[in-house]
């Protein structure tokens, strides 16, 4: 994988957290519209987003602090060498 595939990635899936936490909120503040179950399921897991939203920053600020042939080895880590 190369470094720019894996910032590619966590970026997707912030993307996707934010999303989903949108949506949690949306639902949880409309019991009406949505159902009280729905909604308080929904604002069960807005803690939950909220650390997967934490966890990807701080991961996507690890990944970009990263050195590229860092990934370059450690996708060839296990393969023969080349002669």
């Amino acid at each position: 994988m190369k470094k720019e595939e894996a910032v590619e990635s966590i970026e997707k899936a912030g993307h996707t957290i934010n999303g989903l936490y949108v949506r949690a909120w949306d639902t949880a503040l409309h019991p009406t519209e949505h159902g009280w179950a729905s909604s308080i399921a929904s604002a069960a897991t807005i803690p939950v987003l909220s650390a997967a939203s934490l966890g990807q920053m701080v991961g996507s600020a690890v990944v970009q602090q990263l050195p590229s042939d860092l990934f370059d080895s450690i996708s060839n880590f296990g393969k023969p060498k080349k002669p």
